[in-house]
């Protein structure tokens, strides 16, 4: 809120939910009376910190100087979960209990301990066949995003097609450089599913090689990821189609989306195509289709 308020993007530098001024990093995770619950539960953390830190800055380096590497690992957690919990309310969200921060972040660390020291699954094979078929009455609609070096820009790409492979719809557009890929694939995710509104389809697959993504908008989480407004988003529109799916499929079946994302290098705004591609995209629809 210090920062909206420097730019004169908000009236006042307190947060809404202790009203205390101002609202800077360090008391957004440390300081606020709402989270007081969470830091003294564990007293080795007031042992690592600063006994009064000026700065997360300051904070922050106390616990990357720790000899112990679990507690700057743990800190680390609780900080991102505070925060998230802290955006979550923001936006008139069900936030995270306090109560339960410290158990979630220990849950989180063990499972990425464990993830290091699992063995390596070997990765699959393509498929033999990268086009396959939706239900006769629905069209499949693939997204991606190419993210272009030393840009700030990426680009999203967007490919509609019927039960036989016939492309009725295509889109190129760049867009702002996001904070995360995760933010990223949401987005291009949105932009397929307005597309397919836009073009008038009523029943759609929609097939992306983002897993993380498409498992939230499955199972109804990504509540207090930063891309969580996103889904909301997704969801919204999509309750509008008579039937809509989202699955999952490798990159080697999503070429062609990833050939229109990479033309929006180019920064010529939005092109969209109906039925009639670009000279360099429809030959790969066809071996996208054909390939077996």
């Amino acid at each position: 809120m210090t920062n909206l308020h420097r730019r004169h993007i908000v009236p006042s530098a307190s947060y809404a939910q202790c009203n205390a001024l101002p609202e800077d990093s360090l008391h957004a995770v440390w300081y606020c009376e709402v989270i007081s619950g969470v830091w003294p539960t564990m007293e080795w953390f007031h042992q690592t910190a600063p006994s009064h830190p000026t700065s997360f800055s300051e904070l922050l380096a106390s616990f990357l100087s720790s000899r112990e590497e679990f507690r700057a690992e743990i800190f680390v957690i609780i900080v991102w979960l505070l925060w998230n919990r802290r955006n979550v309310v923001q936006f008139s969200h069900p936030p995270l209990p306090v109560s339960s921060i410290c158990s979630k972040a220990g849950s989180y660390l063990q499972e990425f301990l464990q993830a290091q020291t699992a063995e390596p699954v070997p990765p699959r094979p393509p498929p033999m066949q990268q086009w396959r078929p939706p239900d006769p009455h629905c069209f499949k609609v693939n997204f991606n995003v190419a993210v272009f070096r030393c840009s700030s820009l990426v680009g999203i790409g967007v490919i509609v097609r019927n039960n036989g492979g016939e492309a009725v719809g295509a889109l190129s557009s760049p867009i702002p450089m996001a904070q995360s890929m995760a933010d990223l694939e949401a987005l291009a995710c949105l932009k397929a599913v307005q597309f397919a509104l836009e073009i008038g389809i009523t029943r759609v697959v929609f097939e992306g090689d983002f897993a993380v993504i498409i498992n939230a908008l499955l199972h109804g989480a990504g509540a207090m990821a930063s891309f969580g407004n996103i889904l909301d988003d997704i969801r919204m529109h999509s309750a509008v189609f008579q039937f809509v799916d989202f699955v999952y499929v490798s990159p080697h079946c999503n070429i062609v989306a990833d050939a229109l994302a990479k033309k929006a290098k180019l920064d010529v705004g939005v092109q969209v195509w109906l039925h009639d591609l670009p000279s360099d995209i429809a030959p790969l629809v066809l071996h996208d289709v054909h390939r077996v």
